[in-house]
């Protein structure tokens, strides 16, 4: 290869460039940019809290603690409280937060009552000598020593105490004589249930 075909070469090579660079496309432009769609958040809706059904009553028990108590005796005469109070009227559902199930007499553990309504549903079995059953039940509020309802019952069969005090501490004092078994369930309303005084 001669120089002069080198140069021809490189002389090519040259014009192509320049015509490259002369005629060469324009460099694109960004155009606008696409805006970016923001994902949706999803919305949750949090159903209003129900309140939680009690899967069972709490059972309740006795003490011995008794003389930490404000009041340990039943009084004399329990006929002040009354006789059974009215039941419920309607059809409405009855929910049961606690209960003693007993043979014997005594004082109970305390314990916290956070419904405004509620009441005492007693029932009384006596079978070997039923004419000399005899239920005595007082509800004491600890904070203050108060009896607030009280029951005497001298034959087998039930008694019901309607309690309008909540958001409190009790304990119950039971005396039994010729008393096979009884049974002392607290029990409320939904309306109640759903809304505790704490």
């Amino acid at each position: 290869m001669d120089k002069g075909d080198v140069f021809s070469i490189l002389a090519a090579l040259l014009i192509v460039s320049a015509l490259a660079l002369a005629f060469r496309p324009p460099v694109a432009e960004a155009g606008p940019e696409i805006p970016e769609i923001p994902t949706p958040t999803p919305i949750t809706v949090t159903p209003a809290p129900t309140p939680a059904m009690p899967l069972e009553p709490t059972r309740l028990s006795y003490t011995t603690n008794v003389w930490d108590y404000p009041c340990c005796h039943l009084p004399g005469n329990l006929t002040y409280y009354g006789g059974s109070d009215p039941p419920w009227k309607g059809t409405q559902e009855i929910i049961p937060f606690a209960y003693i199930e007993e043979g014997r007499g005594g004082i109970t553990e305390v314990f916290h009552v956070p419904y405004a309504v509620w009441r005492l549903n007693c029932s009384i079995s006596s079978t070997i000598r039923p004419q000399a059953a005899d239920f005595k039940m007082a509800l004491v509020e600890l904070e203050s020593g108060t009896i607030v309802e009280g029951a005497d019952l001298h034959y087998p069969g039930s008694i019901i105490k309607n309690v309008e005090r909540g958001g409190k501490d009790f304990y119950l004092i039971v005396s039994v004589d010729e008393v096979d078994s009884y049974r002392i369930t607290l029990e409320t309303l939904p309306e109640y249930f759903s809304a505790p005084l704490g």
